[in-house]
């Protein structure tokens, strides 16, 4: 035995050549704690990887849950896509006039006679507008019917106003 303490050796590394002990064969294809794998040889296929029950899926193909790569449109890569939030439906300029026209008829004197019938019309033709329209193209339903509540509360509020002066009048 020598004087020098025995060391381990890491795998591959070749054993000291000494006259008083053996030498060892170099260690082979084994591997030594927290150590990755061999490379494969020219050729050959790489080892699968540790799996939990299934094979990935093919390259191009979507797992079963629904996660993966978007599919690929015309040309390569990822499908181009807008920046920031898509547009916002516009209003009806019509549902606003009836809404802002039936509050007039309401608050003013005289001129509910005259601007009701118009909020009322407009915000007819306002929902007739937004229902023709596609799904969520043109925004203002509520507007709409606001305007044409407001229209016929200020038309008979004011009417009725004007036949109640006309009687007292007449009286």
């Amino acid at each position: 035995m020598s004087d020098q303490p025995q060391y381990p050796r890491y795998p591959g590394e070749d054993p000291e050549p000494s006259g008083d002990r053996p030498t060892e064969p170099a260690p082979g294809p084994t591997q030594g704690w927290g150590q990755a794998p061999p490379p494969p040889a020219y050729g050959q296929a790489p080892p699968p990887p540790p799996s939990y029950g299934q094979a990935p899926p093919a390259y191009g193909q979507t797992p079963e849950h629904g996660f993966g790569p978007p599919p690929q449109q015309q040309g390569y890569g990822y499908p181009q896509q807008g920046y920031g939030y898509p547009p916002r439906p516009q209003n009806s300029t019509k549902a606003v006039l009836g809404l802002v026209f039936g509050i007039v008829s309401i608050m003013f004197c005289y001129l509910g006679v005259l601007i009701g019938p118009a909020a009322i019309v407009l915000s007819v033709m306002a929902r007739k507008e937004i229902d023709a329209a596609p799904h969520g193209a043109i925004e203002g339903r509520g507007m709409a019917i606001a305007g044409l509540a407001t229209g016929i509360i200020g038309t008979v509020i004011w009417a009725a106003v004007i036949v109640l002066v006309v009687a007292v009048s007449v009286s």
